[in-house]
């Protein structure tokens, strides 16, 4: 059976401040516990999150606040670390803003398979370690399902796993293990689609899950990063043209994505009327994206 905790059972329950130990909406995990629904990341994508991180410390706390549901860092110092909570202050409570936190689900097993938050975790095992930890928002529990096989059919009927890697398909015996990359290979599109986001399209208000993964399907079809030098910022910065370009190139209507709840046109993923330059300069900014992805390694 599918038990969904939705936000009325945290309307109807004591609040979040009030209590003394976080809602069982919410659990607090190690990260190197948490298991991948998926097999890639975007290692670019991560450059940049760790890169902001490296020159701008106030960026690592504000996003571990909002990963928390507690808003933005209201207090922080030199000598704040996220090893001591006692150092920092979010502006909210543990799990006030629901929505911005990373989720997962309770298999059969009782272990816990994160649904959203990949690269954001991941970033947290690179700077932090393995062993931090953090809180997830648990959406369904599966416990009740008479084993992993029945939890694996439910996961891939109801969209929650990625089963395509950038080798091809896989079974759910090939995902892996931990988060991070020493575990999850590599996917440049799925990076490139990340960075496209603003000036080729804009993540709609209730994106999909999966959304970057299924761009990063379409253009693989329309799009050899074989041509350009994705080594270099100024090369990289190219690839995201030409992709860019693609996407608003093709006609609204056409099929990008068939999801749980349907397929959705190019417009449906978030299509932008036309390529935004102002975007993609800012994109390419002494304080952009991209100069911060390739500040990192």
């Amino acid at each position: 059976m599918k038990k969904t905790i939705g936000l009325l059972a945290l309307l109807s329950a004591t609040p979040l401040w009030a209590q003394e130990a976080p809602s069982p909406m919410i659990r607090e995990v190690v990260l190197g516990e948490l298991h991948p629904t998926q097999p890639a990341l975007g290692y670019r994508q991560m450059d940049y999150k760790q890169g902001r991180f490296a020159l701008d410390r106030e960026k690592l706390f504000d996003e571990y606040c909002e990963t928390g549901g507690q808003g933005d860092i209201a207090r922080f110092d030199d000598a704040s670390s996220l090893d001591d909570g006692a150092s920092f202050d979010c502006s909210d409570a543990l799990g006030t803003h629901l929505g911005d936190m990373k989720t997962a689900v309770i298999a059969p097993n009782g272990e816990l398979y994160l649904t959203d938050g990949h690269h954001t975790f991941s970033n947290y095992i690179d700077v932090q370690g393995a062993s931090f930890v953090m809180p997830v928002r648990i959406t369904d529990d599966y416990s009740d399902l008479a084993d992993m096989a029945a939890f694996w059919e439910r996961m891939q009927a109801e969209r929650q796993v990625w089963l395509d890697a950038p080798s091809g398909p896989i079974g759910v015996e090939a995902l892996p293990e931990q988060l991070g990359r020493a575990h999850q290979v590599d996917d440049p599109f799925r990076s490139l689609v990340y960075f496209t986001r603003g000036v080729g399209y804009a993540k709609p208000d209730t994106p999909p899950p999966f959304l970057e993964f299924y761009w990063g399907q379409w253009l693989a079809e329309r799009l050899s990063l074989e041509d350009f030098d994705l080594t270099t910022k100024e090369g990289y910065a190219e690839a995201v043209i030409a992709a860019a370009q693609a996407m608003v190139d093709v006609p609204g209507e056409t099929l990008i994505a068939e999801t749980a709840s349907g397929p959705l046109t190019a417009r449906e993923m978030g299509q932008l009327d036309a390529f935004d330059n102002e975007e993609l300069t800012k994109l390419t900014s002494e304080r952009g994206k991209l100069t911060y992805a390739f500040s990192a390694r």
